[in-house]
């Protein structure tokens, strides 16, 4: 009788522990985000892959403002909200899940928002979130957010992956940011070669001062843009050139008092006035629809302001920082075309509406 030959056991599988391959995920990640420098595609890029992956009810990306104040933008995905890749704003606040995290620069979890006093919002339809900062260089650059309509649905494992994505979405959002700067300074670079040229005494100063405020409002992304001179006279600063890009019930010659106004303040101070929010200054006079932030920068020659040069948002926080400089800088170069202007009690203007 012959022995019998021992059967081979199938060789066993290796243990899936449901993690997903780290260097693969970073790959996809380089790939999809550190290779687009345009924000209008990385962020819903980044929020649309969040939201896949992890397979949640709703992902926010939360930005700062410019100076990195009390306003985050929102870049939202998912059915509880009116509209993917919606934009709009929130105060941060130490409450919230979101503020918390802004403010504690920590990740946080909370897998059941019944019982979490940080969670704002309905509890009833979102049961876990979980948020991570973004973070650059030491800089708080906003928070990823993700939301679940189960209870106990976040581990620690994901917050670690998702703070490994936050990492690689700061690299792609600070790529984005410098080149973004970049292009802007290149362009204003441009406007104020062109500005220089067209003042150097050829051309009319109504025309050089028209042709400046049409190149500053299409360059910068603002509605509003005017330029008014003093009339010590009168006491008023008068409208002599603006474009706007939709239509408006102001024209020049149009007037102000020194008194009234972020324009009036500016002028009288001689110094550049930003206002960031223009429902929280009492001094902003409206006159615009629609305007949510204003800057005023005046033209100076030596310590005597001729004019103001005005822009105007319908955006809260519209203008940078190197908007800002650029705007002064104009400021500067149409100096001696406004020292020429006469506006005397000769002419006849007529006050704004």
């Amino acid at each position: 009788m012959k022995a019998r030959k021992p059967t081979k056991k199938p060789a066993r599988k290796p243990k899936t522990t449901g993690r997903p391959d780290l260097a693969a995920l970073l790959l996809e990640i380089n790939r999809r985000w550190l290779s687009c420098l345009d924000p209008a595609v990385l962020l819903p890029e980044i929020v649309s892959f969040m939201r896949t992956f992890f397979r949640v009810s709703d992902v926010t990306l939360l930005m700062l403002d410019h100076e990195g104040r009390e306003f985050v933008q929102h870049l939202a995905s998912g059915p509880h909200y009116n509209k993917l890749d919606r934009k709009f704003f929130q105060r941060i606040r130490t409450e919230g899940v979101t503020g918390w995290v802004a403010s504690h620069r920590k990740p946080l979890i909370v897998n059941d928002t019944t019982k979490d006093k940080r969670y704002v919002g309905d509890s009833t339809v979102i049961k876990a979130e979980l948020a991570v900062p973004v973070m650059a260089e030491g800089r708080l650059l906003g928070v990823l957010n993700l939301e679940s309509s189960k209870k106990n649905c976040f581990s620690k494992d994901q917050v670690k992956l998702l703070e490994i994505m936050a990492a690689q979405c700061a690299i792609a959002l600070r790529n984005a940011e410098i080149y973004e700067i970049e292009r802007r300074r290149a362009q204003q670079c441009e406007a104020l070669y062109h500005i220089s040229r067209i003042g150097g005494g050829v051309l009319p100063a109504m025309t050089v001062l028209q042709r400046a405020v049409e190149v500053i409002n299409g360059l910068l992304d603002c509605f509003y843009v005017g330029l008014f001179h003093g009339d010590y006279d009168r006491e008023e600063v008068v409208l002599v050139a603006q474009r706007a890009k939709g239509e408006i019930d102001i024209v020049p010659g149009a007037t102000q008092k020194f008194s009234v106004g972020v324009i009036g303040y500016a002028f009288r101070l001689g110094e550049t006035v930003h206002v960031r929010d223009v429902a929280k200054n009492e001094t902003y006079v409206a006159r615009i629809p629609g305007v949510q932030s204003e800057i005023c920068v005046p033209i100076r020659i030596g310590d005597r302001c001729l004019g103001i040069l005005d822009a105007q948002s319908q955006k809260v926080d519209g203008f940078a920082p190197d908007e800002i400089m650029f705007l002064e800088t104009v400021s500067r170069f149409l100096a001696p075309v406004s020292s020429t202007l006469e506006v005397g009690t000769n002419r006849t203007w007529s006050p704004m509406p």
